[in-house]
């Protein structure tokens, strides 16, 4: 009698604080508590419940945690799934000693529905933000990669400019020779007037001579209008170029800048998966 007397007063000693528990705590939670056989009290959570109203006075199934809490004779911590009862909940079970004896047991328990919301928003923030890491990444490269177009593209505008300059200094060569051709066809041809009958046919050489120095300064004149339009053309290609690259190379720094900022900001998303992970995480077994 004395010792069923000691094990009603350890048991009688935790139900007098059990209904304490739930307004040491923020959350909604559930306690049991039970003897080496069945559950003697409980306190349900008001959010949540297993599909029955209550299970007072069942025995207890070896699958429970505060069963396990019972076998092992230790605090036990588990985290079970809802396609058990229906709702994924945690729950601390630990046994209940008088002295070296093992008396029953209490197990407090919670829905982990707010730790699987912040888990699965947490997830989605941090694929979003590696998704933009990658797309930043992405454009930069992109940007460097315009700079340097741009800037290759810089060097071939104005290495076409130089070679326009130097057809021009061509032509200019070749209206020089055609204006001294044509001045040979006319003193060619003053020479054939005075000397009358025997110059005729040196005349008509003269005036062929003449046609080719028209001829020749017509197309030098139509070549150097050509190359003034070229060359006003790349000056406008250069032009554009240039605010290209500085577009680009302004992008690609501002991008370099970014890039730290969403670096760090996934690094954070990975944390707070992780803390979202640890939120039912036992501290008391580490």
């Amino acid at each position: 009698m004395e010792e069923n007397r000691e094990l009603c007063d350890a048991l009688k000693n935790i139900l007098a604080v059990a209904p304490l528990l739930n307004q040491f705590t923020f959350d909604d939670i559930g306690v049991k508590v039970c003897d080496t056989e069945k559950i003697i009290w409980e306190m349900n959570p008001k959010t949540f419940s297993f599909g029955k109203e209550t299970s007072l006075g069942e025995r207890l199934d070896p699958n429970w945690i505060i069963s396990r809490a019972l076998q092992r004779k230790e605090r036990v911590t588990m985290e079970v799934g809802k396609e058990y009862y229906g709702v994924a909940y945690v729950g601390i079970g630990v046994p209940i000693f008088e002295g070296p004896q093992l008396v029953g047991g209490v197990m407090i328990y919670q829905s982990v529905e707010r730790k699987e919301k912040l888990l699965e928003i947490s997830q989605i923030l941090n694929k979003t933000i590696k998704k933009l890491d990658l797309t930043v990444q992405q454009i930069a490269a992109e940007a460097e990669e315009l700079s340097a177009t741009g800037q290759e593209l810089g060097s071939i505008s104005q290495e076409a400019s130089a070679q326009v300059g130097e057809t021009g200094s061509v032509v200019e060569v070749i209206r020089k020779i055609a204006d001294q051709t044509n001045l040979i066809g006319l003193n060619a041809a003053i020479e054939a007037a005075r000397v009358g009958e025997h110059g005729r046919g040196f005349a008509v050489v003269a005036e062929e001579v003449r046609k080719l120095a028209k001829t020749s300064t017509d197309s030098t004149k139509s070549i150097r209008k050509t190359l003034g339009e070229i060359e006003n053309a790349v000056g406008h290609i250069s032009m554009a170029i240039k605010e290209v690259t500085q577009v680009a190379d302004h992008q690609a720094l501002a991008i370099t800048e970014v890039i730290p900022e969403v670096d760090a900001l996934a690094k954070l998303a990975d944390t707070i998966v992780e803390m979202a992970k640890d939120l039912t995480t036992d501290v008391n077994a580490q």
